[in-house]
């Protein structure tokens, strides 16, 4: 039971700093930059890494984890910046995260239980199906008009906050091990 508790906390400790993190940082520079991108599709979203890692390394389970925090979020999204998001969205979200986890599990026949260059590619991987259907259910559920560059936006956003994601921990593991070393 303490193990679930942990781990529920540092999934939801992760999903709302990369969440405040995109709100707080990312979408004020994309609107500074690109002000006719929707605010809806951030080019940059670091949640996506954290449910795609998490969905890679809980299963099923992550859903749990991620639904509270997934939902908090949403709350302060609708509510405290005045998007527009439909209350599925957030279970639409880890629905197609699982699904391209799993997805990549068949397809490519290869699940590393090691964080190698084998996981890395995995998480990639899993992470551009769980894009593709995050974007597609999204649109759907928004009944937006442009339907294909809506799901390319998100598709676009997931994806470079994956590899973003990817990234930051990649840099975290290396200052974490030089710190234990000192």
């Amino acid at each position: 039971m303490r193990d679930t508790l942990t781990t529920f906390v540092i999934v939801s400790i992760a999903y709302i700093i990369s969440y405040a993190l995109t709100s707080g940082f990312v979408y004020p520079i994309q609107t500074t930059l690109l002000p006719n991108v929707s605010e809806k599709t951030g080019l940059l979203f670091l949640p996506h890494g954290v449910r795609i890692i998490a969905m890679y390394y809980l299963g099923w389970r992550a859903m749990f984890h991620l639904l509270p925090a997934s939902y908090l979020m949403w709350f302060l999204s609708v509510y405290g910046n005045g998007l527009d998001l439909g209350v599925y969205q957030p279970i639409m979200s880890l629905l197609a995260c699982y699904v391209g986890v799993k997805l990549a599990e068949v397809l490519i026949d290869l699940r590393p239980h090691v964080l190698d260059l084998a996981a890395w590619k995995f998480l990639i991987i899993s992470g551009v199906f769980g894009s593709v259907f995050n974007g597609i259910g999204l649109t759907a559920l928004q009944h937006e008009a442009q339907f294909h560059w809506n799901v390319l936006g998100y598709v676009i956003g997931d994806v470079a906050g994956l590899l973003a994601s990817l990234f930051l921990l990649l840099y975290l593991f290396k200052f974490l091990r030089h710190y234990n070393d000192i």
